[in-house]
């Protein structure tokens, strides 16, 4: 059985709840605060103490694009982490943007916002107003982020663009992005979140 150790309101743990169920593997999804991340029993699964946390079989690995990229690798090869050098570029790039602009901006400004954590906002914000024209653009073109399905780039850099408005800003200012996360909530088996519901209908 797989465990997942992270949280309802983590992006990142979403981000590997999403393909768990996509694939349709069953999970053991274990809440884990800041407190449970402390303790040595949490230690010794991963020294840097961060959720999500993936463990199956006895192996443990962190880090959301870490996990998405296993994930791909075991169930989904060449579907899901592209089937040429080409598709492969593209979605580490989204993987890149991921755990970069959009971790940095939306992310960040989101754990402000909505969580009051003493973080810098100007600078979330400066990397929020450069990312999001980048992210609109591109699906102003395009249904997903590469190639012509999804695959793992839409699922890394989805949950904190669909929560943009945890960050105080409006989802349907940006509409490219607005249908693309709603495109992803109307897929089979769509797990919700808090702030991302389901969509039955487009």
């Amino acid at each position: 059985m797989i465990i997942l150790y992270g949280s309802p309101l983590s992006g990142n743990t979403h981000k590997v709840r999403m393909a768990l169920a996509f694939l349709g593997l069953p999970r053991d999804e274990r809440l884990t605060d800041a407190a449970a991340r402390q303790s040595g029993a949490f230690a010794a699964l991963t020294p840097m103490r961060q959720i999500p946390l993936f463990v199956d079989d006895g192996f443990a690995l962190r880090d959301s694009q870490a996990i998405l990229a296993l994930l791909a690798a075991r169930h989904r090869p060449g579907e899901w982490d592209g089937h040429t050098p080409e598709e492969r570029g593209a979605i580490m790039l989204w993987l890149s943007h991921a755990a970069n602009e959009i971790a940095n901006g939306p992310a960040t400004l989101r754990l402000a916002r909505k969580f009051g954590l003493a973080i810098p906002e100007d600078h979330a914000a400066a990397v929020t107003a450069r990312i999001l024209p980048v992210v609109e653009a591109h699906l102003e073109r395009r249904d997903w982020l590469a190639g012509d399905r999804l695959t793992i780039a839409d699922l890394a850099a989805s949950p904190y663009l669909a929560l943009i408005g945890d960050a105080g800003i409006d989802l349907a200012g940006w509409p490219a992005i607005h249908a693309w996360t709603r495109r992803i909530a109307a897929l089979p088996a769509f797990p919700e979140m808090p702030g991302w519901p389901a969509e039955g209908v487009i």
